[in-house]
């Protein structure tokens, strides 16, 4: 087995404790979640990040993107499905939605379920990283044989500038925070999402683990953030057992429909393995210490 190197992490602030032969996401000095490698799939930089491909025994293929779990075969249907679903069945049907991020397809493949969408726009920075993907995960990178799907290879933030575009959903879906997705975390993002979206429109991006913060990079942060610029902004979870801590969060914006409030339900038949809709309503009710967190933040000037 070829060995994989040890990972240089992004944060700079610990000495790994992941073994050779291993790869995993280290949260902490003593904190870790490691599996061990059955064969190196993909090791390689790209203009603009890191990407390490492994097949384990038990996970199937797991994605990192600088050091950072993006996702495995056994899981990574659970962050796909609550990406999409609790968008798609809030308000009216949309028929028009952009991706920012989703440059390996999962979202994408998620969101052509629904056979009223006419329009997915995917835009990623990095073409690379496509193309590996296109190898890697084929039934995924498949949706961009549809013609309803545009691959943009670009940066989002700048996309946003420079578009005239209106969609019913935007969907983010970055690499985790302090690597090439700062730009989609600053107000200027936000307000250009809000400014791209159609006034029933609704918008979502990834909040991150409530248990791990990155920074000021959180979903209380992100929460507080998105309330600047829309009407409804909500915290929802799920949970994702490779992801640091187990717990998921996202962000919920929109300036008429609440989540809660404007469910529809599936009028059509679909098979999912997570999502439901009694799910959705849970989802969006978040355990005491988070609650604390996001009123913590409030008060904040």
């Amino acid at each position: 087995m070829r060995k994989i190197k040890r990972a240089e992490y992004i944060q700079g602030l610990f000495k790994t404790i992941i073994p050779r032969g291993c790869i995993g996401e280290q949260y902490a000095d003593d904190v870790a979640l490691i599996f061990k490698v059955k064969k190196v799939l993909v090791q390689t930089k790209t203009k603009y990040q890191k990407v390490d491909i492994v097949e384990t025994n038990y996970w199937g293929k797991i994605l990192f993107l600088d050091n950072l779990l993006m996702k495995s075969d056994r899981d990574g249907y659970i962050i796909n499905e609550m990406i999409v679903h609790p968008i798609m069945l809030t308000g009216a049907k949309k028929k028009k939605v952009l991706v920012v991020g989703g440059g390996e397809g999962f979202t994408a493949t998620e969101l052509l379920k629904y056979p009223y969408i006419e329009q997915i726009d995917v835009v990623d920075i990095d073409g690379e990283f496509v193309e590996i993907c296109k190898k890697i995960y084929p039934e995924k990178m498949a949706c961009l044989k549809d013609p309803r799907v545009r691959l943009i290879v670009q940066d989002g933030l700048e996309y946003l500038r420079q578009t005239k575009e209106v969609y019913d959903a935007i969907f983010t879906t970055p690499t985790d925070p302090l690597t090439i997705s700062d730009p989609l975390f600053i107000r200027e993002y936000y307000r250009s999402c809000r400014s791209h979206l159609s006034k029933d429109g609704v918008y979502e991006t990834d909040a991150y683990m409530p248990f791990y913060k990155y920074g000021k990079i959180d979903y209380a942060v992100i929460r507080k953030t998105l309330a600047e610029f829309f009407q409804i902004s909500k915290i929802y979870t799920c949970t994702v057992p490779t992801f640091p801590g187990g717990l998921f969060s996202f962000g919920f914006a929109s300036n008429k429909y609440d989540p809660e409030r404007d469910l529809r339900p599936f009028d059509f038949p679909i098979r999912n393995r997570y999502y439901n809709i009694d799910l959705h309503y849970a989802a969006f009710k978040l355990p005491q210490f988070m609650l604390d967190r996001i009123e913590e933040e409030n008060k904040n000037k």
